[in-house]
């Protein structure tokens, strides 16, 4: 997955004059090309976009030879059909063209024009997203009256309390049908069961098991791979342009300012945490030894406690760093935030009533805080680096957000922290105008000098576009500084 960049890839883009072509292979839904349409194409736009679940977009005109260009389920327009396109350059030095794949789209809209001298078909595509996330459908089925049963029933999918997110993503990807995936492990359950009524895009379920935690992603790459993964903090990552290769091929730079959309503080409010039949709470708590102690009468050893059942009580005293909790002078476990990491001192206030989850594990049980009876995480950027700090502007410029699907504290501050990155770091953006670079894609690290400063910076690739007979491309770019919590906090485990 992505093209692996060489010398001659650069040497191609110092070439001068460059000779472009676009080739175009039809495949049906398996992914088997059946043809090609190299020659058919005569003008196309290509875009890429960080942010979007639908990650590129291909439009083109393209010349109508024969009737084989209309559409029919037995022509080359058809809702099974996809287009596999690559940009190609010619190497002056060994005269062939050098092919990138820029991605795998399907049919999305199409308008014929005709003319005199002309017959054209203008297409729009999108990459694999389209067919999951409600653009050509991607919905769950369901059964209804027709289906011979007294009583109508609607088929939903539950995914239970306690499932490993892995294993349910990957599970969802077999029911739509999803051979080809790459799914990262996020080392957590689902915190609280999911029902998703019929009706259901297959896209609206990844973002709501997306959203459960923070600051993961889900997209299909080049190849029509799905991919499902951490948001990257570019802390490892290459280079892949710097200043001596871009020299000749920026044409110029734009770099505006909006002060629309800034926060440098943003608080999130989470799941209301509502306590139920198999839940306990307790008035009363002892703390001793750096141990809460609580009495359940309902429990006669920890094996009576279900796993995921939520446990509540008052606090009684601040705790110190690392604290433990037992019940009914049970043997202590430890308790630890929602990421699972050891609690440190002064988080449990005094007369302050807590939620927890009890969780059951190979590597031994623990009492996992989830906050007070709704979570709440607030986080400040305060980075020297980062202009828009309230450690640079002074003051504090407030955004508050209901997040329903986080269920503890440590999932609502992980998530203020990103969504302060984005409303700060990526807010720093230059907008360059340069020779299209084919195999350059979205949240790459470039190294740059603005002209307007000439300081040269790290920056992340945001966005790009292009039309291929123009040979331009656009790029918009947001600084990379690793001092940015976002980056910062994760390398260092703060």
């Amino acid at each position: 997955m992505g093209h692996v960049v060489t010398q001659n890839d650069i040497n191609i883009l110092h070439q001068g004059k460059q000779e472009m072509r676009i080739k175009v292979e039809l495949m049906d839904s398996d992914f088997k090309t059946l043809d090609s349409l190299e020659g058919v194409i005569i003008s196309d736009s290509f875009s890429q976009d960080s942010e979007s679940i639908q990650r590129r977009t291909y439009t083109c005109n393209m010349s109508i030879l024969d009737s084989t260009f209309i559409i029919g389920n037995d022509k080359k327009i058809w809702i099974d059909k996809r287009l596999k396109v690559y940009y190609g350059i010619r190497s002056q030095r060994s005269k062939e063209i050098v092919w990138y794949k820029l991605g795998i789209f399907c049919y999305v809209t199409m308008k014929y024009s005709y003319s005199k001298n002309q017959k054209l078909l203008s297409l729009s595509c999108a990459d694999m997203m389209a067919q999951y996330d409600g653009t050509l459908n991607g919905q769950l089925t369901g059964y209804g009256s027709a289906n011979n049963s007294s009583n109508y029933t609607i088929q939903s999918l539950s995914i239970p309390a306690g499932e490993d997110i892995r294993t349910s993503i990957i599970g969802i990807l077999n029911l739509a049908g999803i051979k080809n995936y790459v799914v990262e492990d996020i080392g957590k359950e689902i915190p609280y069961d999911l029902t998703f009524p019929t009706g259901s895009t297959f896209a609206s379920i990844w973002t709501k098991i997306r959203d459960l935690y923070d600051s993961w992603e889900f997209y299909f790459d080049e190849d029509g791979v799905f991919i499902w993964r951490k948001v990257p903090t570019y802390l490892e990552d290459n280079v892949v342009l710097n200043d001596q290769i871009l020299n000749g091929l920026v044409i110029s730079e734009e770099t505006s300012s909006s002060f629309s959309g800034i926060y440098n503080v943003t608080e999130v409010w989470g799941k209301v945490l509502e306590l139920e039949n198999r839940d306990r709470y307790s008035s009363t708590s002892t703390y001793s030894n750096n141990t809460y102690r609580v009495d359940f009468s309902q429990y006669n050893s920890w094996d009576d406690v279900d796993n995921l059942t939520r446990l509540a009580y008052k606090v009684s005293s601040t705790n110190a760093d690392s604290p433990s909790f037992s019940i009914n002078g049970y043997t202590a476990i430890p308790i630890v935030d929602g990421d699972g990491n050891a609690l440190k001192a002064n988080v449990l206030e005094v007369d302050k009533i807590y939620v927890f989850r009890y969780r059951r594990s190979v590597s031994g049980n623990s009492l996992y805080l989830l906050g007070n009876f709704q979570c709440y995480g607030r986080y400040e950027e305060t980075s020297e680096d980062c202009p828009f700090s309230t450690t640079k502007l002074g003051y504090e410029i407030l955004k508050s957000i209901e997040y329903e699907s986080l269920s503890d504290d440590a999932a609502c501050y992980n998530q203020a922290e990103y969504l302060t990155y984005q409303t700060t770091a990526m807010m720093d953006t230059i907008t360059l105008t340069m020779v299209v670079i084919p195999w350059l894609e979205v949240n790459k690290k470039i190294e740059y000098s603005p002209k307007y400063n000439n300081l040269k910076n790290q920056y992340i690739v945001k966005n790009l576009s292009w039309n291929s007979g123009d040979g331009t491309m656009t790029v918009t770019l947001f600084k990379f500084l690793e001092s940015f919590s976002f980056v910062y906090n994760r390398k260092y485990g703060n």
